[in-house]
């Protein structure tokens, strides 16, 4: 197999760059740029010399099959000067490497068996977490939380369908069996446990949409600087200043918040640009998981909003009013009293429905659907149906779960999944 290389660090500069081979030949290609001898799992410092170029770098070497590929892996850390790490990289190139290609390095991990394909998934959650909770989950579901459930659920079907195709062969040989439904059963929990966690999954992943919606001039744009903590919004006493929307992401408590501010909706808006950005508002709070009401605790005017979604109702400018209806909390955008409040409130509004129990959460949409679709299909298995077609479906939804597990994934799937990787990952 080829021998890759690709660059392990983000594009840049910074204190260390590291250049990352993998494959029979890595060796043999840094010895013609190094300058001292290696050993195994030992941080060399010397010299890394290519054309018009000498760099000082530590190189490790990685012997198969104890590494991270599973083959033989070096790694040369030097200064982190984007086009010196290029010009390394690529002068391993000109002594026998070939590029890889995106998430190359975590694949050849898999095909070596070490690492499951529901951690080399895990590993993309890993990198870009956003939050405390979507860093903690993403360790769980690296540890192995999930590939043990979903081999437990394969593990039931396999058993189920052994016992009927058993009998199917040898009919002559066995009594009639009962359908192992105890089996099937046991699989279908564990699937409707776990597809249980997907919607508090997608919000560890991708946040709260919070969408801030009210009447003009009610301060929409002011609580949402105040809760950002920076003048992203303009701020004015004109009615009608934001035309447009504006989205910012916050943290709280672990959580990720995605703020989203709005025009002011009214019916006599006159400007051709307000009427799209009240247009762009409506079409906004329609996908939001929660509509964060703003009303002028002044006039108290609300705005009238789709009451059946999740809704928090803040009276802003409560520094000139204070004594506020009890529907709502009472802020100041100006003063930042009860800005905290608002957070606290927003996250217990998604978590309260949080999986009970201490299970990993499905973030992945790719798996949620595999593993939606086997549900299904073992929902509608019949007891009283031939033992031929009970097989069938269970095979069917053992190819779903193995699309997970990597037990029965192709190779379109897997240029899909590692697609996302960055080059040198």
């Amino acid at each position: 197999m080829r021998t890759i290389v690709g660059i392990a660090t983000p594009m840049g500069f910074g204190g260390v760059g590291i250049v990352r081979l993998s494959g029979n030949d890595a060796l043999t290609i840094i010895a013609k740029m190094f300058n001292r001898p290696l050993q195994p799992r030992h941080a060399t410092l010397g010299l890394i010399n290519g054309k018009n170029f000498t760099d000082t770098a530590l190189v490790i070497y990685f012997p198969a099959p104890h590494s991270f590929t599973g083959e033989d892996v070096v790694e040369i850390q030097a200064h982190g000067g984007w086009h010196l790490i290029n010009r390394i990289m690529q002068t391993t190139i000109e002594h026998g490497a070939v590029l890889a290609e995106p998430g190359e390095f975590t694949r050849r991990a898999v095909l070596k068996n070490k690492m499951t394909l529901t951690q080399a998934e895990s590993t993309l959650d890993l990198i870009n977490a956003e939050s405390d909770a979507e860093l903690q989950n993403a360790s769980r579901l690296m540890s192995g939380e999930l590939q043990t459930l979903v081999t437990a659920i394969e593990n039931d079907l396999v058993d189920a369908r052994a016992q009927i195709d058993a009998y199917l062969d040898y009919p002559e040989d066995l009594d009639s069996p009962a359908v192992p439904m105890q089996s099937i059963n046991r699989a279908k929990d564990t699937l409707s446990h776990l597809l249980s966690t997907a919607r508090h999954g997608q919000i560890i992943k991708n946040g709260i949409n919070v969408c801030i919606i009210g009447c003009p001039n009610a301060g929409k744009s002011s609580l949402f600087n105040a809760l950002v903590g920076d003048n992203r919004s303009i701020v004015t006493d004109i009615a009608g200043t934001t035309t447009d929307v504006i989205t910012e992401k916050i943290t709280y408590q672990g959580v990720k918040i995605n703020l989203i501010d709005t025009a002011g909706i009214r019916d006599n808006a006159t400007s051709a640009i307000e009427q799209q950005g009240i247009a762009r508002a409506k079409s906004v709070l329609q996908t939001a998981d929660i509509l964060l009401v703003v009303v002028d605790a002044t006039t108290r005017v609300m705005l009238d909003f789709p009451h059946d979604k999740k809704h928090l109702i803040v009276y802003n400018k409560s520094d000139l009013c204070p004594d506020v209806p009890k529907d709502g909390i009472a802020v100041s955008a100006k003063t930042g009293h009860n800005v905290d409040l608002i957070l606290k409130k927003l996250v217990e509004m998604v978590t309260v429905t949080a999986p009970v129990g201490n299970m990993v959460n499905l973030t992945n949409e790719r798996q949620t659907n595999l593993l939606r679709q086997a549900h299904d299909l073992l929902n509608t298995i019949n007891p009283q149906a031939s033992l031929d077609k009970i097989s069938a479906d269970i095979t069917l939804a053992l190819s779903y779960v193995g699309k997970i597990t990597g037990s029965d994934v192709d190779e379109r799937t897997l240029d899909e999944i590692f697609s996302r990787f960055c080059l040198g990952k």
